[in-house]
């Protein structure tokens, strides 16, 4: 290289101005409190942080996520509430009606996103699907309504059951909710539905053995037992009792059926809640999202451990069937 063009070459790098790079993204906290035990709600929730990637949150980078579990137990939600709340998020998740309203009590003003919640609406959480007012919005996963659905599955499965009990924990409004609109739906068709109150491992024992003398012809499990699906999956078969699920992973474990949204939409769409109220969306002008899509699958193995034959009607339309 001759002198001058290295003349030049020096001189043209002075005269540029000097670039100490971008200003660093800022750093957004959220929190999310899951109600089931972490086990059994990781894979979903990551379904969530893939959905932030997305939309160009990356945790350690530009987010920090602050994760509770109650692990189904609903007298640790007040406290593991106000632990969150005290970190100061921008935004906290809750999962069920619980979760939610433990949220709720300790705070107006942060934004809450409910994930999976039975009616927001008949729960007091919400004043509307359409305008939900306050600091709380989301998604609903319409159990009451996906209830109804279960328990005409069941019938078509076992016709002559009059007798369901829908197993869950007395204690949560979402479960009453379901309870209030099943047996109103149900009561026309002669059917009988009664709650059997269980929320941990020694309550959903009882039951099953009470079931030996007040027995039922079908079960519906409420979501909010999802942490104790492998004891419920395990007594179902030992007692001959045919049982309806909501979550995916209950089909291949030997639920006889699993009738509910799909189940990665709910989380996704989360994640779209939380990046419209960090660009600025207040909850209380967000909608309440519903969902669109649903999924069913049956278990001919566990059928035919119950007896039972599943009629070709049912087949058609599920969306797996476990031969």
């Amino acid at each position: 290289m001759d002198r001058r063009r290295f003349v030049a070459m020096v001189g043209t790098a002075l005269a540029a101005p000097i670039v100490l790079g971008q200003p660093a993204a800022p750093m957004r906290r959220i929190a999310i409190l899951e109600r089931n035990d972490r086990g059994s709600s990781e894979s979903l929730w990551r379904l969530f942080e893939v959905r932030m990637r997305e939309l160009g949150y990356v945790e350690e980078k530009n987010l920090f996520i602050d994760r509770r579990w109650a692990d189904g137990v609903d007298d640790r939600l007040p406290s593991l509430a106000q632990d969150l709340l005290a970190g100061r998020p921008a935004i906290v998740l809750a999962t069920h009606t619980p979760s939610t309203r433990a949220l709720m009590r300790l705070t107006s003003t942060i934004p809450i996103v409910m994930v999976g919640v039975a009616d927001p609406v008949a729960t007091g959480l919400v004043a509307s699907l359409a305008r939900p007012r306050g600091n709380v919005t989301g998604i609903s996963n319409l159990l009451a309504d996906i209830a109804v659905k279960r328990i005409d599955l069941l019938r078509e499965i076992v016709p002559k059951a009059k007798r369901f009990g829908l197993l869950g924990p007395a204690g949560n409004p979402g479960v009453q909710a379901v309870l209030k609109q099943v047996q109103a739906a149900s009561r026309p068709h002669g059917l009988d539905v009664r709650l059997l109150d269980a929320d941990d491992a020694a309550a959903i024992a009882r039951v099953f053995e009470q079931l030996k003398t007040e027995p039922v012809d079908a079960l519906i499990v409420a979501s909010a037992l999802k942490s104790h699906y492998r004891q419920i999956l395990d007594l179902a078969a030992r007692f001959k009792i045919p049982a309806s699920y909501i979550h995916e992973e209950t089909l291949e474990a030997g639920g006889l059926t699993v009738y509910g949204p799909k189940p990665d939409a709910p989380y996704k769409h989360a994640a779209d809640y939380v990046h419209r109220i960090l660009q600025g969306a207040k909850p209380a002008d967000m909608p309440v999202e519903q969902p669109t899509e649903f999924w069913l699958g049956v278990n001919l193995r566990a059928a035919r451990g119950l007896g039972l034959k599943v009629p070709q009607s049912v087949l058609i339309r599920a969306d797996r069937v476990i031969e």
